[in-house]
């Protein structure tokens, strides 16, 4: 049981602390109002009962006092034998019981025995009483109060001492109904309690109205705050009045417009890096494509030469003129690849065919390649796609094989392998150059860091291509030891492939 019980507590407290700030606001108040307003209704209760029975104290010692006076002087007046014994004195009492002013429950006159001198009912003349009041009542040389039951509700027993000095003649008790007090105090507690319940629903309605003035803005705050996220920040607070929640609304508005700016700020920055890469790259390329112009004009100009020479034979002219527009289609295909990569265009994403976009990224570093004696090998899976925009491809393929081919100064081999594996699709760039160290591979993807000598890198290329491939839900790693190569994997998820 004790376990159970141990493990309901942290469950309240784990409800409460997943509300709202508005509902524990509404739900503290709430309370606190409910118990402060118990505690003023049963401090309020107690006192007024104190207040009724003191006064009805009040007005039975007084009236006891004032009875014993007379009492006093019939009893005197019988011992002296000027009054008939018990006459005057029965006459008395019964007037007194039978005022309608005084909720008397009897009224008596007892020697100092405890034996019934006079009372209201004659049925009581001789008793001798032994109980617990009267004992009190006839040891009390002042006048007594007593409270006890009477047929089911509250009543007090007043004992006045009728003596003069140190004579005393007996003692007079008469008891009080509380029966009306009671009923009074009843209907006090009905009043407090309806004051009380409208109070906690008054104050109810102020808590709402205070939770929905303080309160409200502050959660609509939190929540616009959680809209935020990523690009996303066409969230603004509505601003009402020109206190603190106000200015607090103020300043978010004022630092998402910031962040907006530096947002675009930052944006332009990675675009001009972007370009300034793309550019950097086919700096890079710049020997290739003298390569695949150059051959082309010296067959032009080879071409000229010999229409100059012999231009009058039309089948002659013909075959030549068909080189030379041969030589100029290649030309321009040379310069239409280069355009293309190095503009400026928007994010595009279509399905791209891995193998022959590779093949594609080849043809720009063909030159290079040959030149460095690397040889190339794409091992793609035919028909293997990725849903990526076809510019970011060819700059993260570009990328890669320039860093390989500048760490392969003597030779060696360059493989591109393309597999699905489970819920991937992976490509692998392996080279057989120089490697990493192993204190630079958590580095290699820092903006700006490069291993080069200063005036040949930039440091942006596997920053660039690592941003590329993070804006797909892609990953990349690498595996390289020192003289034994590098191998670089691009994961991207199957979902986005087709």
């Amino acid at each position: 049981m004790k376990m159970t019980n141990t493990a309901k507590i942290p469950e309240k407290l784990i409800f409460f602390s997943r509300l709202g700030l508005q509902y524990k606001f509404i739900l503290i108040t709430t309370s606190a109002i409910v118990i402060l307003m118990f505690i003023i209704g049963y401090f309020a209760v107690e006192r007024e009962k104190s207040i009724l029975y003191t006064e009805v104290e009040r007005e039975g010692r007084l009236l006891g006092e004032t009875l014993a006076i007379p009492i006093i002087n019939d009893l005197i007046y019988e011992r002296l034998g000027l009054v008939e014994e018990g006459g005057l004195l029965d006459n008395y009492i019964l007037e007194i019981f039978n005022r309608q002013d005084v909720n008397l429950l009897y009224i008596a006159i007892i020697d100092e025995d405890g034996k019934v001198m006079s009372h209201n009912d004659i049925t009581n003349y001789g008793k001798v009483y032994t109980d617990l009041l009267t004992i009190n009542a006839l040891k009390a040389d002042h006048t007594i109060i007593q409270q006890f039951s009477y047929s089911g509700h509250k009543a007090l027993d007043v004992g006045v001492p009728l003596s003069i000095g140190k004579k005393r003649w007996g003692t007079l008790r008469f008891g009080i109904s509380l029966k009306k007090v009671e009923g009074e105090i009843i209907a006090t507690v009905k009043k407090i309690v309806i004051l009380t319940l409208f109070l906690i629903a008054a104050g109810f309605g102020v808590i709402l109205l205070l939770s929905r003035r303080f309160i409200s803005p502050i959660t609509q705050l939190a929540a616009t705050m959680e809209k935020t996220g990523g690009d996303y920040l066409d969230v603004k607070v509505d601003v009402k009045g020109y206190d603190e929640l106000a200015l607090l609304g103020e300043r978010f508005n004022s630092m998402i417009e910031r962040i907006k700016q530096a947002n675009e700020e930052l944006k332009r920055t990675h675009e001009k890096l972007v370009q300034s890469e793309k550019l950097a790259s086919i700096g890079t390329l710049a020997a290739g494509v003298a390569h695949e112009i150059n051959n082309p004009l010296g067959g032009l100009f080879n071409c000229l030469r010999i229409l100059k020479q012999k231009g009058g034979d039309p089948e002659f002219r013909e075959k030549y003129l068909s080189l030379i527009n041969e030589g100029l289609d290649r030309i321009e295909s040379t310069v239409s690849k280069l355009l293309w990569m190095a503009r400026k265009n928007e994010h595009m994403p279509a399905p791209v065919n891995v193998r022959d976009a590779v093949n594609d990224v080849y043809s720009f570093v063909e030159y290079k390649i040959k030149k460095g004696k690397i040889q190339f090998i794409n091992e793609t899976d035919s028909g293997l796609r990725i849903f990526i925009d076809p510019h970011d491809f060819q700059q993260v393929a570009l990328n890669l094989f320039i860093n390989a081919i500048q760490a392969m100064e003597n030779g060696g081999a360059l493989k591109v392998r393309g597999y699905r594996e489970d819920s991937r699709v992976k490509i692998e760039v392996t080279d057989t150059g120089s490697g990493i160290a192993q204190e630079n591979l958590g580095r290699i993807f820092d903006p700006f860091f490069t291993t080069k000598p200063p005036g040949e890198g930039t440091g942006l290329g596997l920053w660039l291509t690592y941003e590329i491939i993070r804006n797909y839900n892609g990953e990349i790693s690498v595996e390289s030891e020192a003289g034994k190569g590098s191998t670089f994997v691009m994961s991207f998820p199957a979902g986005q492939s087709s």
